[in-house]
């Protein structure tokens, strides 16, 4: 067990508490029409159905575990509004229920009415794309800030504002009577902007009154003109947490934000933010969010999209942690981004962990082995993959999420009668699911049916523009139609989706090598070898670039770091023909790596080859390592390295086809043993004879 994450694995060995959260969290997102989280919790929780609490549960103590779920409505009105509102929310009529739920107090109600106004913005921008390649900005800009302003004065000013405005007050002489002060509040409240649900503000000011205050001059203060721009938006966001830190204690400082706050207001507010590029807000947002509910699945996934690297993961797990609770929620966040950042082993082994240590009904959570798959398939390896995508499929026949994936690899391993079958296995289930669509795009490319695969991904992309895999395999296609341009705006969709996709930034590199700008290549090869700095395609597809703009030494360091993760010896030959096209002095290192070469290729090159085309590899290098000693007059050991070469070849079944490839490395062997008689005897490094040319020509010959 991984010593540091030793904290969380203790929900996961009695999961009592974890399905006294999932109640609780599920019953929220459920009420929100949040149907995401409300699939992966009801997932998890018929995972737990044989775990108590199974409604009320009567511990050891003799101490009932109750679910503390929201209050209930407060009156009828509040009831009939809120289910009126919802219904018009699942038929999806956004306005209506926007217009519904437009004056209510309730809290999921609130939160109806401000998704339903985001919702509606969000799919204008959809539907009115003219153009696949457009921006997803919003339209209507104004009305998405104004949406936007008021989610901020209801979750981040309004306390704020609350406590200006006391200040001011108290600073102020006490003049008016209780009459005046009535008659005042009377007539702010017919001032009201019926865009804003009514008595919903964390402040007492209506909203048009609090943004006047903060960009015009104020009652008592008219020489003093107060802006609030985006930075100190910003700085306040940040600062609110801290600022609360100091003033209360930490239990205290929880309870009441509980009151106040709404975590999934909170999460809609980070991602509005995020759509408009403001991330650093998004995050301390998303970050309160989720120490308020920790169950929400929702805001663990939108916070993994703004993390860029490791040392903003690395802060972001300090600040979650700062309360010592070690939630369990975050330990399923953390693997997520190890996969992310293709740290594939890291999150391997938290997920073992999770099954091994944890109690054994975690065995039949879909999810889990849904990751396990995921890592697999970016480690490449295959079989395992398929495997653990297959056992996906038995818990759950009708979970086709990220089958699409499992669509790449048969493309890879060319098993189209797979491919074929898959295909229509979840055509039959959902035809028009982005995962179906992505399926039959890949299986109509192995076909070589380019147009009709562009198509469906085409359509993949129209139904959700934000799935990066369906904009990458879109680039792909475009690549093999030979359309650049296309395949560019593809790759470059991908990327502002998820700047962590090492699919996108090789595609751009493989592109701008096709139209021959190596500067180009070199700046995104290099962006996917930090992505993936143990595929050695990343790593050759660098050195071949850096070898272009006569960079010499560090494409041999680029070679070099692929040495580790060859397995068929392509690498070596590679190096070599560098070495003997450039004639670098550092031979002996060469040959080092080629000894390694040879043992490595016995005990894996057997797995991936056949014996002959194993033999070949092993030829060429003997046949390099015996030019090589005889250039520095060791002959005796160039004499053992051909006939090291001609004994490969002794035991080896060779059938009539192959025959010319034995007599071809056989008349090299005896070029090279000509050559080492002739230079013996002569004493002349600088000899040579047409055998050996052309022996040279076989071994440096793609």
């Amino acid at each position: 067990m991984t010593n540091i994450y030793f904290p969380y694995y203790k929900f996961f060995k009695d999961p009592l508490l974890i399905k006294a959260e999932i109640i609780y969290a599920l019953q929220e997102s459920r009420d929100r029409c949040l149907h995401h989280s409300t699939k992966f919790l009801s997932e998890l929780l018929i995972t737990l159905k044989n775990i108590p609490p199974y409604f009320e549960f009567e511990n050891e103590n003799n101490e009932f575990i109750r679910f503390e779920l929201e209050p209930a409505f407060t009156n009828l009105e509040d009831y009939l509004v809120y289910f009126k509102a919802r219904a018009y929310f699942d038929l999806e009529d956004y306005p209506s229920c926007a217009h519904i739920a437009k004056h209510t107090n309730n809290s999921k109600s609130m939160f109806l009415h401000y998704m339903a106004r985001y919702l509606s913005m969000h799919n204008e921008c959809i539907y009115e794309r003219t153009n696949l390649f457009d921006s997803f900005k919003p339209i209507n800009m104004r009305a998405y800030m104004e949406l936007l302003d008021e989610l901020l004065i209801l979750n981040v000013y309004g306390n704020e504002d609350d406590s200006d405005e006391e200040s001011e007050e108290d600073s102020q002489p006490q003049e008016t009577s209780d009459i005046d002060i009535v008659n005042q509040k009377h007539s702010v409240l017919q001032q009201e902007d019926d865009s804003t649900p009514k008595g919903r503000r964390c402040s007492r000011r209506p909203r048009n009154l609090r943004i006047e205050k903060a960009s015009t001059t104020t009652l008592g203060k008219k020489n003093k003109i107060t802006k609030r721009n985006n930075t100190t938006k910003k700085v306040k966001v940040s600062a609110l947490a801290a600022q609360s830190d100091n003033n209360m204690s930490a239990g205290d400082h929880k309870e009441s934000r509980i009151k106040r706050e709404d975590p999934y207001l909170l999460w809609l507010t980070a991602v509005m933010l995020k759509r408009i590029d403001r991330c650093d807000e998004a995050i301390d947002i998303l970050v309160r969010a989720i120490q308020i509910q920790p169950c929400y699945w929702g805001a663990w996934i939108e916070l993994a999209t703004l993390v860029k690297d490791l040392h903003m993961l690395d802060a972001l797990n300090l600040r979650l942690n700062e309360s010592k609770e070690y939630h369990w929620m975050h330990l399923l966040f953390i693997a997520h981004m190890h996969i992310e950042f293709q740290i594939t082993d890291r999150a391997l082994s938290i997920y073992d962990d999770i099954l091994k240590q944890g109690h054994s009904v975690f065995q039949n959570w879909p999810y889990l082995q849904s990751q396990f798959a995921i890592a697999h398939h970016n480690k490449r390896e295959i079989s395992h993959a398929i495997v653990a995508f297959k056992t996906v499929m038995e818990m759950d026949p009708f979970r086709i999420d990220n089958l699409d994936l499992l669509s790449n690899l048969m493309y890879v391993c060319t098993s189209s009668d797979e491919l074929v079958v898959l295909s229509k296995y979840v055509a039959s289930i959902d035809r028009y699911r982005q995962e179906t669509l992505c399926v039959l795009g890949n299986m109509y490319s192995l076909k070589c049916d380019h147009a009709k695969s562009v198509l469906y991904f085409k359509k993949a992309v129209r139904i959700n523009p934000f799935n990066v895999t369906a904009w990458t395999l879109l680039g792909h296609e475009y690549i093999e139609m030979k359309n650049s341009y296309a395949a560019i705006i593809s790759y470059r969709q991908a990327l502002k989706i998820n700047i962590r996709d090492y699919r996108a930034w090789y595609g751009l590199g493989q592109i701008y090598e096709l139209v021959k700008l190596p500067n180009y290549a070199l700046f995104y090869f290099t962006h996917a070898r930090d992505l993936r700095p143990r595929d050695y395609r990343m790593l050759v597809s660098l050195g071949e670039m850096f070898e272009r703009c006569d960079r010499i030494f560090e494409s041999m360091a680029c070679f070099y770091k692929s040495l580790f993760y060859d397995t068929d010896g392509a690498i070596m030959l590679k190096l070599a023909k560098f070495y003997d096209r450039y004639g670098d002095c550092g031979n002996e290192l060469t040959r080092e790596n080629f000894n390694v070469m040879n043992k490595r290729a016995l005990k894996i090159g057997i797995k991936n080859r056949t014996t002959i085309e194993l033999n070949l590899i092993l030829s060429k290098i003997y046949l390099y390592l015996g030019h090589h000693y005889m250039d520095l007059h060791y002959y005796e050991r160039a004499i053992s390295f051909a006939e090291r070469c001609r004994d490969l070849w002794k035991d080896t079944e060779i059938n009539a086809g192959q025959s010319s490839i034995f007599n071809e490395v056989l008349e090299h062997v005896n070029a090279l043993l000509a050559e080492i008689e002739i230079r013996g005897g002569s004493d002349s490094s600088l000899a040579s004879t047409p055998g050996a040319v052309k022996a040279r020509r076989f071994l440096f010959g793609l």
